[in-house]
This record gives structure tokens, sequence and C-alpha cells, in this order.
């Protein structure tokens, strides 16, 4: 499924990738074995060949970084076709759109569990949770999730590969916002969730931080935690329009990991007023070294 992505190569569109499908080509070591169907000159040819060649690489060595930065949106569904299993799909929530602004809650689901992280409680354990994971999804994650997450842990770039959905959804003539993709492919909430929506996760973090009431960042959490497990299956309903053989789940199996978070209202430590995200200097070191790597 991987190597059949050849939009990214040198000189190759969407019609000479039509022309070179016809042609029996389907994958890019097929092309390798056949330089002739392209009619390029030597050095043309060369250029192709040496892309082949550092993708193939990237395949041996499962650098996801590598290839999700380098396959063109509309190929991008092959990487998490791919990987779906092992993908971890994740959201934020902010304090507003300010620029002093923060990060109040990180919801993340990753080998078959919901992580939730709050600010002031366990908001840095992101973190170690992120050096685990090799393909993190997200809606309009390149937009807004991804560079707000790096700048609120003084990192220079995330260390595992990611893909936007907004982005596979606008190729497949899904366009909008989340909610409004989930209403035109039939996914629907928990029902006091429906209607909520990021002014009013705004509004809830203030009343949990103001009055310490736990039944606000209650809602805010699970209201994160429905972002995330509704990326799951607009994932997997993405991937099946094109012809992946991959599981989605129900709505009762996809919201149980929701409804959990309820009986957890009360167990949440105070938040004081002032803590900001903060990073160790030996770790924010470590990531930057890792990053530089990729």
């Amino acid at each position: 499924m991987i190597r059949e992505a050849l939009l990214h190569l040198p000189g190759i569109g969407p019609k000479r990738c039509d022309q070179l499908r016809e042609a029996g080509i389907a994958t890019w070591l097929d092309l390798l074995d056949r330089p002739d169907a392209l009619r390029f000159p030597p050095a043309r040819w060369a250029a192709v060949e040496n892309a082949i060649l550092r993708c193939e690489e990237a395949v041996q060595r499962r650098d996801l970084p590598f290839l999700a930065q380098t396959f063109v949106a509309r190929d991008q569904w092959r990487l998490l076709g791919t990987y779906y299993e092992d993908a971890a799909f994740f959201d934020i929530e902010t304090s507003g759109l300010g620029i002093d602004s923060h990060v109040t809650v990180i919801a993340c689901w990753f080998r078959d569990r919901l992580h939730t992280f709050v600010h002031g409680e366990n908001l840095d354990d992101f973190l170690h949770l992120l050096d685990d994971i090799d393909l993190l999804v997200s809606f309009n994650g390149a937009s807004f999730d991804v560079p707000v997450i790096e700048r609120a842990f003084h990192i220079p770039r995330i260390p595992c590969a990611h893909i936007d959905l907004r982005w596979l959804s606008h190729h497949q003539e899904l366009r909008g916002g989340l909610k409004q993709i989930e209403y035109r492919l039939g996914i629907h909430r928990p029902r006091d969730l429906v209607g909520v929506d990021g002014a009013e996760a705004v509004w809830l973090w203030d009343d949990w931080r103001r009055m310490r009431d736990p039944r606000a960042l209650e809602r805010l959490v699970r209201y994160c935690g429905a972002d995330v497990l509704s990326l799951r299956r607009l994932a997997a309903l993405l991937l099946q329009n094109q012809n992946c053989s991959v599981a989605c789940p129900d709505g009762e199996a996809l919201w149980s990991a929701i409804h959990a978070l309820e009986s957890n209202a009360n167990a949440t430590v105070p938040v004081p007023d002032s803590i900001e995200p903060t990073l160790s200097a030996q770790r924010r070191l470590r990531m930057a070294l890792r990053a530089s790597r990729l």
C-alpha cells in the first residue's frame, strides 16, 4: 500500500500517475524495474531513482516522519492505512486563541486506551507518551494543535510522523469542521456532549479555574476525549473509502472510554492559577536532539 504512492516522485503528477497505472506500474519498485515507462532523460530519471531509493530505505527503517513529510497529502492515507492500529489520535483544548493562551487539556487514544492530561496536573506526561508514538493523527492539527504543542513545551518539532485528517477528508470531498463531517458520515456523539464546541471548552476551563467546579473540568475532558475518539472512527471510514480493510469501531465501543471518565469527576487535583507547562532542561535537550535527527 505504501509503495503504491507515486505522486511525490519528481515529474509525476496525477495524469502521468494514471498513465503509469495503465501501463501496469503499481508501485515505485515496479517503476524502478521499468525506467523506460517514464521515457525521462538520464538526469531526470536519476532524480526519480534517488527519490525511490530514499523512500524504500525509509520503509525498511520504518521512518514514518520522513514518509509523512515526503508524501503529498493525497497519498498520506496509505501511511495511515498501513499503521492504523498503531496510530495515536489526539486533540487539545486551550484557554483561548490569544497570544497569552495556554494548553488546558490534551486527550490521546493510544494502545487501546484514552489518555488525558490536564494543565497543572499532569500535562508534561504527554511528552513521555509522545516518545512512544510513531504516528500521530489529528484534525486540523497541522495548523493548530501541533504548533501549539511545540510552543507550549518548547520543542522544535514533535518527534513522530503526523497526519492531519482535515486534508484526507478534503480529498474525499468532505469539507468543513470535524462536527460537520461527523454529521455527514453519521457519527453521533454522546447526547450530553452534542453541541459542545471550542467556545464552550474555553468557558468550562474558566469555570474550573475560578470556581474549582469538578463538573466543568469533567465535561471539558470528556469533550476533548470525544474529539479524539471521533477521529478514530473518521479515520477508519476514510480508509474504507480507499478500500482499506480496517475495523471501524461501532458507536457503543467508541464512546465507552468517554463514559468511563464520568466516574473520575471527583478525583481531580486542583490546579494552581500560576502553573504553566514546563520541561526540564535535560529532557528539552533530548527532545531537540531527537528532532534534529529526523
